[in-house]
């Protein structure tokens, strides 16, 4: 990473969003008492093969670790480590490769973010439904817009490629985490509680109005991860954006005022989302009511009833005709 520039105002070079962000928000203080607490320092230095070599065994060997701990604890196959780790490192490595070139374009970088958002909304759906369907693109879009406007409506976020494109990737990976967990969770509420779903219609409620009081408590569950992000920061986790902005140059008090308004872009885009993958999801349009995979396998109960008591009733003919034999 090149040094810091001795000029006051001049950018400081470093991490894309946080490094801009700096600028923005720089107001008097000194390039000198940044360099003297050490914010040239960069979080990994490559200097050769031998360097990418050694990140390529780690990934390797991390994710090997991680699905046989996985598989040994019983908590699955491992295979979705495994696969994860894969395509993490193929499609880092084409973005590492391409990203110089979108940054210097506003018609790629635009496309790039129609990829990023597209692809966040079929992951969504396959966690959700197992299939694809481009429902999800409206709590994923519905998250990001209010999250990514509103940080570029305070004036500290340019309005460049190279600003973003990275915080539409950190809002929007977000949003779509809370589409799937919310997704998740409604239709496994209204398996576990088909019950009161069928209650709910006894009395008068209609599908959407049932599935509603049903499920919309679960959903909310899907906001618990970034609120406790957001309660806890600076406490227990110190975030990417804080630490790329001091790694990029950034006084703490920059740092600071980019991670708080990242955390509260997220708050924004997570409650959206939910929102509106929750709605989605009781109307029918994300599987929910009337989907055969959310209803409790009643016909097939009743079947296996009948021959465990047909199997009953032969039990009891064949020991009483056995007992009549002399």
């Amino acid at each position: 990473m090149a040094g810091l520039s001795p000029i006051p105002g001049r950018p400081i070079p470093g991490i894309a969003v946080t490094n801009l962000v700096g600028t923005h928000l720089r107001r008097g203080y000194c390039n000198r008492e940044r360099a003297s607490s050490g914010a040239n320092v960069t979080l990994v230095q490559m200097h050769g093969a031998h360097d990418a070599i050694v990140v390529l065994v780690f990934t390797v060997v991390g994710t090997f670790i991680a699905a046989g701990i996985v598989r040994w604890g019983r908590l699955g196959s491992g295979a979705g480590q495994l696969t994860a780790g894969l395509r993490a490192c193929a499609q880092l490595a084409i973005v590492g490769a391409i990203v110089g070139a979108v940054l210097q374009s506003w018609a790629l970088s635009l496309l790039f973010c129609v990829l990023m958002l597209s692809v966040a909304a079929y992951t969504s759906a396959h966690r959700i439904l197992g299939r694809a369907t481009w429902w999800t693109l409206a709590p994923i879009c519905g998250g990001v817009l209010p999250g990514v406007l509103g940080m570029l409506a305070t004036g500290l976020v340019p309005i460049k490629p190279i600003a973003v494109i990275p915080v539409l990737g950190i809002v929007g990976g977000n949003s779509m985490t809370a589409t799937s967990l919310s997704g998740k969770r409604i239709h496994e509420s209204l398996r576990t509680r088909y019950g009161e779903f069928e209650a709910g219609l006894s009395i008068g409620l209609t599908r959407a109005e049932a599935a509603d009081v049903v499920a919309r408590d679960d959903a909310a569950l899907a906001l618990i991860p970034g609120m406790d992000q957001t309660r806890t920061v600076g406490l227990v986790t110190l975030p990417g954006a804080f630490v790329g902005a001091l790694l990029g140059g950034a006084s703490a008090w920059e740092a600071a005022a980019v991670q708080l308004l990242v955390l509260v872009a997220l708050l924004v885009a997570q409650a959206v989302a939910v929102l509106i993958t929750t709605e989605l999801t009781i109307h029918g349009h994300l599987g929910g009511i009337g989907a055969p995979h959310d209803r409790p396998a009643r016909k097939s109960t009743r079947e296996s009833g009948r021959r465990s008591g047909s199997d009953q009733r032969v039990g009891s003919v064949s020991r009483s005709s056995s007992g009549s034999v002399p």
